[in-house]
């Protein structure tokens, strides 16, 4: 019988390698925030007895580091012999460590959050726009919310229907990517096969080889063509083949060639024994690929599948050309209207990075969720593998 395995200690109750060097990182923030200026909502005023408490911890946690830098260095060989590795000096370095993270918090909370809290509310409240830069993107994005979540709210349709779309239709390029002629066929199905490989072959280098931009002026302006033509007005044309729905077109056919080749490459991963054992039970090609390789395929591409969802956020912007009021439009738009282009492209820059955050954490969990299903499922073969094997009590 196994010995029973010690639990294991949590973050706070266990010594740390890199206590030193790690409270020394938060010692210096904790002492940058108590030699900035204090705001009107600080609750430790400066030259404060409390504030200089506070650095006080921080610099002589710096001084202990910088003992047991000077001691590592002279006993380099055997550091672990020397009196920072007792037991009582490491657990009293991490006691320390804690409150050092303690000082660091309340300046942080004190000096950075609190000013910044003061900031964004002077800024709301401001009759005209500010001058230093951190107020001004505040004055802009409160004044003009509206458009700003409009453009939030249309690249994020963008790019959900875009991939969704774009997802479809892959599985449909990816059955054309595949078809190899087969001594079998006759010399129409080779003849079909040998041009569906190749047309999915020739868009995928197409889509792929070229920039979203150009795909998407070469598309509104060639549909705008045929529209003209037949003899509708702008505003008619407008009403049929408005902005958004170009923008939509060109995100879809865009990432229909990079999920086909995700995918293609989900279906080389499968064993092809797997193909070889559905088509001995009897079932066709394009049967054993729908219920037994493309499932498998899809559940394993779907970690590439959310990236592409998250590179159409970003790649979205460039749809501004054609006046999609997406968020890099209306950033545009507020841009012209304050003429403050740096910060304007900041706020910009700020909502992209939070979008495609927030969307890897979605995909972490969905991934996450996938990868506990298949484990409950494996146990739940193993156990049922394991009573079969049992002795009958009788």
């Amino acid at each position: 019988m196994a010995a029973p395995t010690a639990p294991r200690k949590n973050f706070i109750t266990r010594d740390h390698r890199y206590v030193y060097l790690g409270g020394s990182f938060i010692a210096l923030l904790g002492l940058s925030m108590f030699y900035s200026a204090p705001s009107p909502y600080s609750f430790i005023p400066a030259q404060s007895v409390f504030g200089t408490a506070l650095a006080v911890i921080c610099w002589f946690f710096l001084g202990v580091s910088a003992m047991a830098l000077l001691v590592k260095w002279a006993y380099w060989k055997n550091y672990d012999t020397t009196v920072m590795k007792r037991p009582l000096i490491v657990r009293v370095s991490r006691y320390l460590s804690y409150l050092d993270a303690a000082a660091c918090a309340l300046l942080v909370l004190d000096r950075f959050i609190l000013k910044l809290a003061y900031v964004v509310n002077t800024s709301i409240h401001a009759e005209s726009n500010p001058t230093d830069t951190l107020s001004t993107m505040v004055y802009m994005t409160y004044n003009q919310r509206s458009l700003l979540v409009t453009g939030i709210w249309v690249t994020v349709r963008l790019a959900l229907f875009g991939t969704a779309i774009a997802f479809v239709l892959s599985l449909l390029m990816v059955f054309l990517r595949i078809q190899e002629p087969d001594r079998r066929d006759n010399d129409f199905v080779k003849f079909i096969k040998t041009v569906a490989n190749k047309f999915a072959r020739f868009y995928i280098f197409v889509i792929r080889g070229t920039p979203m931009m150009v795909q998407s002026l070469i598309l509104y302006n060639a549909v705008f063509g045929l529209f003209k033509r037949t003899g509708m007005s702008v505003s008619d044309i407008n009403r049929v083949w408005p902005m958004f729905l170009a923008g939509l077109v060109t995100v879809s056919l865009n990432s229909t060639a990079y999920l086909a080749e995700v995918l293609r490459g989900g279906i080389l991963a499968i064993d092809a024994g797997q193909m070889e054992a559905a088509r001995s039970l009897g079932m066709t090609h394009w049967q054993a690929m729908r219920k037994v390789v493309f499932p498998q395929a899809i559940k394993n591409s779907i970690p590439a599948i959310g990236n592409e969802f998250i590179i159409n956020i970003k790649d979205s912007s460039v749809l501004c050309v054609l006046g999609v009021s997406d968020l890099m439009f209306m950033t545009r738009s507020v841009a012209g209207i304050y003429y403050k282009g740096t910060e304007c492209y900041l706020i910009a820059a700020i909502v992209y990075l939070f979008l495609t955050y927030l969307s890897s954490l979605l995909l972490k969990a969905i991934t996450k969720k996938l990868d506990s299903s298949d484990a409950n499922t494996e146990n739940g073969k193993k156990s049922k593998t394991v009573d079969l094997g049992l002795p009958s009590s009788n």
